[in-house]
């Protein structure tokens, strides 16, 4: 089943999950370059160690609005020099349980604790941490057993947007309001 719905549009993937080409400079200047990260060159390591790029790197403008791709809780607001600042949310769908992160933010709209909805603007993206340009790293996790693992994020992903879908929500929100308050004025002139 595919739970998790587009957090940015158009929806772009520059760099897929498990993918190894990037370096990092080790002169601590934090230098990123592409290369083969199993074969860095000389004065660089691998950005992403043995296992690869561990999400999907996203085309994203600065400034450019990320929404929430799975209603949940934000569970973490993180900032440290790999993934700049970034936003952790939890969902549970269906039995399964989710964290979905999203990395490289300029800021963000919510706080640890906060519940949103699928579609609700979290943050915007940007080019923090170690990253060669502005994008959205988005990363998917899966509670197993006691341990999160990490999975391709295309594993779970919708084709429909984060966006259309509270939209789609509100509309039938809308719908439900309208109804009951015909039926209401409907019951009202029966009575009456």
């Amino acid at each position: 089943m595919k739970y998790i719905y587009r957090p940015v549009k158009p929806f772009i993937v520059n760099q897929k999950f498990g993918e190894n080409n990037a370096c990092v400079s080790t002169d601590g200047k934090n230098r990123v370059i592409n290369c083969d990260g199993m074969n860095p060159p000389a004065g660089y390591k691998s950005l992403y160690g043995i296992k690869g790029h561990q999400g999907l790197d996203l085309a994203a403008r600065h400034g450019q609005e990320v929404y929430c791709a799975l209603d949940g809780k934000v569970y973490m607001i993180d900032a440290n020099p790999k993934s700049g600042l970034d936003v952790r949310i939890e969902s549970t769908r269906d039995g399964r349980t989710f964290r979905h992160i999203y990395e490289h933010l300029l800021g963000y709209q919510k706080k640890v604790g906060d519940t949103v909805k699928t579609g609700e603007l979290i943050g915007w993206a940007d080019n923090t941490g170690y990253s060669s340009g502005d994008h959205l790293h988005f990363q998917v996790e899966e509670l197993k057993g006691s341990q999160w693992l990490k999975i391709d994020p295309q594993s779970v992903l919708s084709t429909e947007y984060a966006l259309d879908i509270l939209s789609i929500e509100n509309k039938l929100i809308y719908l439900k309001e309208l109804v009951a308050k015909l039926l209401d004025r409907y019951a009202t002139r029966l009575r009456g």
